[in-house]
């Protein structure tokens, strides 16, 4: 193999190699930053402080392949979830949707039953023209 494709071979793989070692760096060794921290804090168990690197690899998927990675999650668990639920939880995981949906504070809306009486629909008893029994 000549020396230009040897050195070319050998720069790639050490800029993939790098790249990687830095990916898994950022992900176990980086301390949590503010947003990090709020978006740990807010899950339905409490303070989950040991899902850091969980965050960052669905963040790191999110950015990168937000479709395959809701496709992959769903086929992992045999059709159990369907990819759109899939890529929800995905977007909770990576702090970027909330965990649970905010309820409305105005009062409770009324059944139309209640504000006007019962509504009643009327059908006209006619057979409809050109049926089968003509």
């Amino acid at each position: 193999m000549p020396l230009t494709f040897r050195l070319i071979f050998h720069g790639v793989r050490s800029v993939s190699v790098a790249s990687l070692i830095a990916l898994i760096a950022w992900l176990v060794f980086v301390p949590a930053s503010p947003t990090e921290q709020a978006a740990l804090a807010r899950g339905p168990l409490g303070d989950q402080r040991h899902g850091l690197a969980q965050l960052r690899f669905a963040r790191t998927m999110l950015h990168f392949a937000p479709e395959r990675a809701a496709r992959t999650m769903s086929r992992a668990t045999d059709g159990e979830i369907s990819p759109e639920l899939a890529g929800l939880l995905l977007r909770q995981m990576a702090g970027q949707a909330p965990a649970t949906a905010p309820f409305a504070t105005g009062p409770a809306p009324q059944p139309e039953s209640a504000q006007d009486g019962a509504k009643f629909i009327r059908v006209p008893q006619t057979p409809p023209s050109g049926s089968a029994n003509e």
